[in-house]
């Protein structure tokens, strides 16, 4: 007899969803709540955020990827703005106030 361990599931927030709302993927490699990871989407890989890990779901249907690797210094992790958002993204790139890149991201590479 095959004993099976049950997947982990999480629940995932996409950043353009409203409060609350979450969708259940497979995830064949540690996580944690907080962590970000990319996920497949019918419009290609997106970057969503753990909000919660399960035993069960009968939505999940499809695996996570992989982890963000998180490049930013220690210095970049700590920036942020007054309104508490982060100034850098996980490649490094500059950040708004509203956390979406800046329209000057590339211009300096």
């Amino acid at each position: 007899m095959t004993i099976s361990t049950p997947r982990t599931i999480v629940a995932v927030k996409f950043a353009w969803e409203k409060e609350g709302k979450t969708y259940d993927y497979f995830a064949d490699f540690p996580v944690e709540v907080g962590q970000r990871i990319h996920v497949p989407t019918k419009r290609g890989e997106a970057k969503v955020e753990v909000m919660e890990i399960k035993t069960e779901s009968e939505m999940a249907s499809v695996a996570a990827l992989r982890p963000v690797e998180d490049l930013r210094t220690d210095a970049e992790k700590a920036a942020k703005y007054s309104n508490g958002q982060r100034k850098y993204s996980e490649d490094r790139t500059l950040l708004d106030e509203k956390g979406n890149r800046s329209i000057f991201d590339d211009v300096d590479r």
